[in-house]
């Protein structure tokens, strides 16, 4: 009978643990946008937002903090003031000050800069590709297997440093962190190890105790 108590309790534990590793796998699964044929996939936009929310140009117009961006826009900065450009799903860009550049990207090329002039760094999430190019061609590219940053000043006697930290020092993008921490991809919605063992273990002892306490005698005790 002991021999019995013990095969139902490894019996839950494992169904119980089955269970959880289940739930788990649906949350870390990834979310696939289903494309019909006739309906292409929704254009990538990308977010400006600008220091002190002053005023820069993007294709010669105005715009401040707030301005939707598409791919091949070309946008310049004043003296006075930088901007980031979030691309969601892709990564983000910023601008220095007194910088132009053109700007494309979209999910399955990347993120594509041809930095005209001043100093920019390019962000990008895990799974998106990246390049900087200048007048004298590549400046430097981003592996789109672990995604990263590459930086990238144009001085202005035309000299191209690249991966220098020219850009860092310059000061660049609407706020000084917006690209000053690791890019990386998104974390995925999910239960820790530690809750998944916590739940496991719960489920088990509330299993386990009504035949483990219960004595030699799996039936009722008849009065």
């Amino acid at each position: 009978m002991s021999f019995r108590r013990i095969s139902i309790g490894t019996a839950l534990f494992v169904g119980a643990a089955v269970i959880l590793a289940s739930v788990g796998a649906s949350f870390a699964a990834p979310n696939f946008a289903i494309v019909t044929a006739g309906h292409p996939p929704a254009q990538v936009i990308g977010i400006l937002t600008t220091g002190g929310n002053k005023p820069i140009t993007v294709n010669g117009a105005s715009v401040r903090s707030g301005a939707s961006v598409a791919s091949g826009a070309t946008i310049e900065t004043p003296t006075d003031a930088g901007a980031t450009l979030r691309i969601a799903g892709l990564g983000q860009i910023c601008i220095g000050h007194d910088t132009k550049l053109n700007v494309q990207f979209d999910a399955a090329g990347g993120i594509r800069i041809t930095l005209i002039q001043g100093c920019v760094i390019l962000r990008t999430l895990k799974g998106t590709a990246g390049v900087i190019n200048t007048s004298q061609g590549v400046a430097g590219q981003i592996d789109p297997a672990n995604g990263g940053s590459l930086d990238a000043c144009i001085s202005p006697s035309g000299a191209v440093q690249v991966g220098q930290g020219a850009a860092s020092a310059a000061g660049v993008g609407a706020r000084v962190l917006d690209c000053g921490t690791p890019a990386g991809a998104a974390a995925v919605p999910g239960m820790a190890t530690s809750t998944k063992v916590a739940i496991i273990g719960g489920i088990t002892a509330a299993a386990l105790t009504p035949l483990l306490f219960r004595g030699s005698n799996p039936s009722p005790s008849v009065p």
